[in-house]
């Protein structure tokens, strides 16, 4: 543990002074954890979200006989994934045949997801920082490559046997599915970027208000969902009866919807378990070094509120040092007390919200 810690410093210490690799290292970092995210987020929509039914009956007899045994085939996605699904059923509503052909399918959908992603990347750029627009941009694209080479056309294919092998468990779908979003999300919140949709938005409204992001994400995302069950309802062109892709009577389209909500709350859980970035912590600190503040405040981009006291027991002068920071950020000062200071005494109490000046780091 010794010579990895040293090793540790080396590396800091070597960062420090040489600022082009400490950049070249920090974007490689967050390139593979974009890729990841986009992987991620296809890999879970094709799997447990919309899997190919189609290619699954295929399989043998078995197959096709628990295919159609399962009631939900399709649940209903949130953000920019979910308005496609929305786009999408306006558009077979109006009788786009073309759109069933499965050659096509996974084309026109994830074509549609970065269209839909385009004019909020544009808003990302302008307002809130051009390399959180980029990296979102690079996530957004990921998620659409894997979208349409991740194989699940064909009966044998890995994605098709996973989602076989569920069965119709709903419930183990929508978990899986939940966390593959949720993580996806998380992974791309933690380098202070998004994996694009609705996301950006609630990125953007949780930084100027300073709270978490997964309820701004469900107060849109329910938004959407409900379109889309209401859509789901709606008689479609004669032809598609030949497609077997009929509108679904009401309480079908109400048992998608109940089940979506569940799975939207499990992604907000998964995502604010993860991301941490505007999580805060108050700390109470005690300690009887009257420079200690001073060596907080040169390591930590805030303030503190300091009061004098006196200790009960041994009648020594103490110092009450209060003060709010990220979740993040309070270990460490953690361990900057404990080192200058070992008889410290800490209270780390976690917070809803802050109130008033509070320091946040620019977004890039």
């Amino acid at each position: 543990m010794y010579y990895i810690k040293k090793f540790k410093k080396k590396v800091i210490d070597y960062l420090f002074d040489h600022p082009f690799q400490r950049d070249a290292l920090e974007s490689t970092r967050n390139f593979l954890i974009t890729l990841l995210s986009g992987f991620v987020f296809a890999f879970g929509f094709k799997c447990f979200i919309q899997p190919n039914y189609n290619a699954i009956a295929l399989l043998n007899t078995q197959a096709e006989s628990l295919v159609n045994e399962i009631t939900i085939k399709s649940l209903a996605s949130s953000g920019a994934s979910g308005i496609c699904q929305v786009l999408l059923a306006i558009l077979k509503i109006f009788g786009c045949t073309f759109l069933i052909d499965n050659t096509l399918k996974d084309i026109t959908y994830w074509a549609l997801y970065f269209a839909v992603n385009l004019p909020l990347l544009i808003m990302a750029f302008v307002k809130i920082g051009k390399r959180f627009a980029i990296f979102t941009m690079l996530n957004v694209l990921t998620a659409s490559f894997f979208g349409i080479i991740l194989p699940n056309s064909e009966p044998t294919d890995f994605i098709n046997k996973i989602t076989l092998n569920l069965g119709n468990e709903i419930v183990a779908r929508v978990f899986f599915g939940a966390l593959c979003t949720g993580l996806a999300s998380a992974l791309a919140y933690s380098i202070d970027t998004s994996a694009g949709g609705i996301d950006i938005i609630a990125f953007y409204i949780s930084e100027r208000k300073s709270v978490q992001v997964g309820k701004w994400s469900a107060f849109f995302n329910v938004i959407i969902v409900s379109i889309f069950s209401i859509l789901n309802c709606v008689p479609l062109d004669p032809v598609f009866a030949t497609h077997q892709m009929g509108a679904i009577d009401v309480s079908a389209a109400l048992v998608i919807f109940l089940f979506t909500l569940l799975y939207m709350l499990l992604c907000t859980i998964v995502i604010d378990t993860i991301n941490i970035q505007n999580k805060k912590v108050e700390l109470q600190i005690i300690t009887t070094n009257p420079n200690l503040s001073k060596i907080i405040l040169a390591n930590v981009p805030h303030g503190c509120t300091i009061l004098n006291a006196q200790g009960g027991y041994t009648g020594k002068q103490m110092y009450i040092i209060y003060m709010s920071v990220r979740k993040k950020e309070g270990k460490h000062v953690v361990k900057i007390c404990r080192r200058m200071d070992p008889s410290v005494f800490i209270n780390v109490m976690p917070m809803d919200q802050v109130y008033g000046s509070f320091f946040r780091k620019p977004i890039r």
